[in-house]
């Protein structure tokens, strides 16, 4: 199977988008990347100096009652949205805020599916309530949620980690999520999901050392064959990996026996790759199968344990959400009809349209597993903080400081979900 990094396309496609904002709109919309205290404090990586600034808290509007200048009452918290009014200097590296606008992080309906990875400490949940970890949320299922059951499954009683919930809801202002309705049952591995699998299985030792991609052959079949990578020679970096890879598989995942077929048996494999982490971004390779391959640039570049989990624990979740097995053949055929506009008269609109849906969905893949990735840091002892950042310095073809390089919407987005769902002040359920 092929391994595409359409994702690559991403900022392509995004970066028209954000750049067409018209010149009235905020000098700066984003989310806290730096702290220090109320008065210093950076958004999407650039210095806010909100000497002389108005403030509007979360859900307020302008009012002449209110104090007319100062810097947030309270110290921003990483993550927290922010819109802010005012000038850039010429280097793009501070705004001078003259208004800023808190926003707002519940209220916002979200829908999805993914694995229950947890059952949390119930909390204040009441007995006929229930509260699951999936897809990166803290899922509610409370008294009025509509609920849809698939055999065996007949209660919440019967709901453990590594079934499967489909579900939609809203963002409360804790950063849980109530949910509406919910569709459970068994995590069910078919026949089809087993042979991808298997037709995804990579053996270092059969990689000769001098395999390399056919790059105008991959473009056109979609994507680099992950068994022409071959195994990179470190030892030390490979055992480093391993470790840490490990340390990061869930304990759901841990406890099922060998021969259940929804058991994924993660492996991770340094891997010789010249055509990324140079002429491209750096990313890892994915495979159903639970193989990770890693390009030793890209380990090579992270500054700490962390960031290094950061990226392995999102290349887990993959496997861990079955995404190559849900989405593989609608990104193909979105990616296959855009290639072939390009060739028919005035096809182009069509091929762009259908472009962007194969973007839309890589996306959202991209999204749920950042999201996943950041539990399965905490689970593990890592430092959730440093998964933006670890994305942030891979966004650059070749490794430089951090402030050189513009924050990606990979980046951004961790940043906004750490700040609704992780550093949100508001008291926990």
């Amino acid at each position: 199977m092929k391994s595409s990094p359409v994702w690559l396309l991403v900022p392509v496609v995004l970066a028209p988008v954000l750049r067409a904002q018209v010149q009235d709109d905020p000098a700066l919309t984003g989310y806290v990347t730096r702290v220090a205290s109320s008065s210093d404090f950076d958004v999407n990586g650039v210095h806010v100096i909100c000497n002389g600034t108005e403030y509007l808290p979360p859900g307020t509007v302008r009012s002449n009652n209110r104090p007319p200048f100062a810097c947030p009452a309270q110290t921003p918290y990483l993550g927290e949205g922010f819109k802010i009014y005012g000038t850039t200097d010429a280097q793009g590296t501070s705004v001078y805020a003259s208004r800023l606008e808190a926003m707002r992080a519940s209220g916002r309906e979200i829908a999805g599916s993914a694995v229950i990875d947890a059952i949390p400490v119930q909390g204040k949940v009441q007995a006929n309530e229930l509260l699951v970890r999936a897809d990166g949320y803290r899922i509610r299922i409370a008294g009025k949620t509509k609920i849809d059951w698939n055999s065996p499954m007949q209660s919440l009683a019967d709901v453990r980690a590594g079934d499967w919930i489909s579900y939609k809801g809203k963002l409360d202002a804790t950063g849980t999520l109530i949910a509406d309705s919910v569709h459970i049952g068994p995590n069910a591995i078919g026949d089809q999901e087993e042979k991808l699998r298997a037709k995804d299985e990579y053996d270092p030792s059969q990689v000769p050392p001098d395999a390399r991609q056919n790059l105008v052959k991959d473009a056109f079949e979609f994507g680099y064959d992950p068994k022409q990578f071959p195994p990179f020679d470190d030892p030390a970096l490979q055992a480093r990996i391993e470790k840490i890879g490990n340390s990061l598989i869930p304990a759901y995942q841990r406890a099922l026996p060998d021969s259940d077929p929804a058991k994924i048996h993660f492996r991770f494999q340094l891997v010789g790759n010249k055509h990324f982490c140079g002429m491209m971004p750096c990313d890892v390779f994915s495979l159903p199968s639970g193989v990770i391959l890693v390009p030793h640039q890209l380990a090579e570049r992270m500054q700490n344990d962390s960031q290094l989990a950061a990226v392995l624990a999102d290349a887990i979740a993959r496997p861990l959400e079955r995404q190559q097995y849900r989405t593989e053949g609608k990104v193909k055929l979105a990616y296959a009809s855009a290639l072939a506009a390009a060739f028919v008269p005035y096809g182009a609109g069509l091929g762009f349209a259908v472009g962007n849906t194969a973007i839309r969905l890589i996306v959202k893949e991209m999204h749920q597993s950042g999201r996943v990735s950041l539990d399965l840091l905490h689970d593990a002892g890592y430092d959730v903080d440093q998964a933006p950042l670890a994305w942030w310095l891979l966004a650059s073809q070749k490794a430089k400081p951090i402030a050189e390089i513009e924050m990606p919407e990979r980046a951004g987005y961790l940043y906004r979900i750490l700040g609704e769902c992780w550093h949100n002040p508001a008291p926990a359920l």
